[in-house]
């Protein structure tokens, strides 16, 4: 959205810890056994004379927005709070609508070594192997029937909007952060899924709609 010149680089599971340290950006937090932990997306900025470092979604945009404010605005002036809000009840409520994808992300894995690192990893902090972690029957129901609750009440807000997104005509950081999440799904579990279809149709629509919004901003070099 800001028109800035950046180049993606594609990171495989297993080398994310490694890589980001090599590059010299700050873990984001600590991982359960207390140890840095290395996420992306992080980014390196070189256009002000020295590499600048930057690693989380949030912590991102508000770096891009400060250091270039003549840009359009990933948090447009007064909406700065509503944005840290919504970040934090997606982060905390997409728990469910995660669930789905999380277990069949192999779907998308080439790297032999990348499936066999994700298994491993995701078996030893959820305490089940990914097929057992995958939801079924009544679960899966009462799931979809807290994640329907979830996107009625994200209607409603951005019913209250003037424009297709949620602070008007234009996307905020808020309006990527809910499209982040559906366009995993979409990926992970696939156009034809019932998964997937389940999510077009809800709130007549809107969400399908919302990444449709968003397609001439998902380049991934610019």
């Amino acid at each position: 959205m800001k028109k800035l010149p950046y180049h993606t680089i594609y990171i495989d599971f297993e080398d994310v810890d490694r890589v980001i340290k090599q590059a010299g950006i700050p873990s984001s937090r600590l991982g359960s056994d207390g140890n840095p932990f290395h996420t992306v997306p992080s980014i390196i900025d070189k256009t002000t004379g020295q590499a600048k470092p930057v690693t989380d979604s949030y912590a991102i945009a508000e770096y891009l927005d400060a250091q270039y404010p003549n840009t359009p605005q990933a948090f447009p002036k007064g909406t700065e709070a509503l944005q840290a809000v919504f970040y934090r009840f997606i982060n905390e409520k997409m728990a469910d609508l995660a669930a789905l994808f999380l277990p069949n992300i192999p779907n998308i894995l080439g790297k032999e070594s990348s499936l066999e690192y994700y298994a491993r990893t995701r078996a030893a902090r959820w305490g089940k192997s990914l097929e057992e972690a995958k939801p079924k029957g009544e679960e899966l129901e009462k799931l979809w029937e807290r994640i329907r609750a979830l996107f009625d009440e994200l209607e409603s807000w951005y019913a209250k909007s003037k424009g297709a997104f949620l602070v008007g005509d234009e996307p905020s950081f808020c309006d990527f952060t809910l499209a982040g999440y559906l366009q995993v799904l979409k990926i992970v579990q696939g156009e034809q899924s019932d998964d997937w279809k389940k999510m077009s149709a809800m709130n007549n629509g809107r969400w399908t709609k919302l990444l449709k919004d968003l397609e001439k901003y998902a380049s991934v070099n610019n």
